[in-house]
Parts: C-alpha cells; sequence; structure tokens
C-alpha cells in the first residue's frame, strides 16, 4: 500500500528532474536570463508532451517510429498555442 501511495510522488519528482534537466540544457543554449522563465515552460511542455506520445503510439500497437509521434504531439501543442 505504501508503495502505491509513493508512487504519484516519486512520478512528480521524476517530471520535476526532467524538467531541471532540459531547462538547464535550454539555458546553456539561450542564456538570457529574461528567457528563462519561458524556457522553463518549453521544458515543461515538453516533460508533459512525452508520456502522451508514448500512449498514442502505444495504443497504435507501436506502428511506425515513436519521433513521428512526437512530432506530431508537439505540433498540436504549437498550433494550440497559435490559436
Amino acid at each position: 500500500m505504501r508503495s502505491t501511495e509513493a508512487l504519484p510522488a516519486r512520478k512528480h519528482s521524476d517530471y520535476e528532474r526532467q524538467e531541471r534537466i532540459i531547462t538547464e540544457a535550454l539555458a546553456e543554449r539561450w542564456p538570457d536570463p529574461e528567457r528563462q522563465q519561458a524556457l522553463r515552460l518549453v521544458a515543461m511542455a515538453g516533460v508533459g508532451t512525452l508520456p502522451l506520445a508514448i500512449e498514442i503510439w502505444s495504443c497504435l500497437e507501436r506502428r511506425g517510429p515513436l519521433a513521428d509521434h512526437l512530432d506530431e504531439a508537439f505540433a498540436a501543442v504549437r498550433s494550440e498555442l497559435i490559436r
């Protein structure tokens, strides 16, 4: 039971770690301090988009490259942001 209760906390911790790593990598590429909050949002979107792309890919019995599904998921995010 305790391991079941700890799972959401561990997953949240994993997402935060992934977000931090991606944010740091983006900040190395674009070090402008004024962009840091926006780069963190980009990292958050990336961390959230990957599981969805994997879920869709799995539902389709892993047909086609995962990268194609990830591209489609990011295109959907981009499309919604510019609406």
